[in-house]
Order: structure tokens, then C-alpha cells, then sequence
């Protein structure tokens, strides 16, 4: 069997930044699951792992354009202090929900402002992955239903998350 539209594929992964440093991984953990075809995955990754079989691994270079995107400075935007509940709490470089449920980084924060940046974390970076494909299965009816494979509950691919 092949990656290829509507096959539930199981991956392990390692991805690194420009400068080879490790930003997530699963080799350690339980394999991500993800329904091919159905965007569960940035395109450029689903696009290299199309055609492979079960423990191929490839390495991968994904650009900007074919992953987050690039940095949108309209993104970036400055929100008044007054317009949040806990304003003891916000902290320069933690995460926060804006008002309408987007998360965001506090870059800066001052007496009467806060300045956020709600760009993904990995916009505007050239990504590279090291993948192993682990197993590949047809996906069944309800996972094509549903647009992503059936999660069994507490299961993860590790501490940092999936791509």
C-alpha cells in the first residue's frame, strides 16, 4: 500500500529550523495519524509523502509558502491594556486569547498597550523534516466523513504536538 488520497498514514517525525535545531518531533512517542488528502497536514509535507510505503523515510524541505505561510505584518497589532480582564497577568513572551479566540504572543507590553503578534509560530520559516512512515491503512467511512482519522482518547505523538 502507498500514501495516497483518503489512506490513513502513520508517521514519526523530527523537524528542524534553518539552523538544524529541533522544533518538534515524535521518533519517541506515538506516531501522528493523519488522513492523506484531507489537510491534516501542511501541503508541502502531505505533497513529498505522497507515493511512499510503510518504513520509507524521507527528509524533506518545506518552504514558507508551502507550510505557514509568510509573516503577516497585519498580525501584529496593538490592543489597549484596558481591553483585558487580567492585566496583571499578561506577561511579555506567553501566549494570550484575544477577544475573538485567537492565540497570540505579547511582544511587548506598556502601562496603557499591549503589542501582539497573532502569526502561527512557525510563519515565514523554511522547514525541515525527517520523516518515517510508519503504517498506512484505507481510512474507513466515517474518518472520510469526518475529514481526519478517529483519535483514540489519550493518545498523543509527544510533548510538543503534531505537524
Amino acid at each position: 500500500m502507498i500514501v495516497e488520497n483518503n489512506k490513513v498514514v502513520s508517521i514519526q517525525y523530527v523537524l528542524k529550523d534553518e539552523e538544524g535545531k529541533t522544533l518538534q518531533g515524535n521518533e519517541e512517542y506515538i506516531p501522528g495519524v493523519y488522513l492523506h488528502g484531507a489537510e491534516n497536514i501542511i501541503p508541502g509535507l502531505e505533497r513529498a509523502l505522497e507515493g511512499m510505503k510503510a518504513e520509507q523515510v524521507i527528509e524533506v524541505v518545506v518552504y514558507e509558502d508551502e507550510a505557514y505561510g509568510p509573516r503577516e505584518k497585519s498580525l501584529i497589532i496593538e490592543v489597549p491594556l484596558e481591553d483585558f480582564e487580567n492585566q496583571e497577568s499578561i506577561m511579555e513572551g506567553e501566549y494570550i486569547q484575544l477577544f475573538d479566540g485567537t492565540d497570540a504572543i505579547v511582544i511587548q507590553k506598556t502601562d496603557d498597550q499591549v503589542i501582539v503578534d497573532a502569526n502561527h509560530p512557525l510563519a515565514g520559516k523554511t522547514l525541515f523534516f525527517t520523516v518515517k512512515i510508519i503504517d498506512i491503512r484505507d481510512a474507513t467511512e466515517e474518518e472520510l466523513l469526518q475529514g481526519s482519522p478517529i483519535q483514540k482518547t489519550n493518545v498523543g505523538c509527544g510533548p510538543e504536538g503534531c505537524c
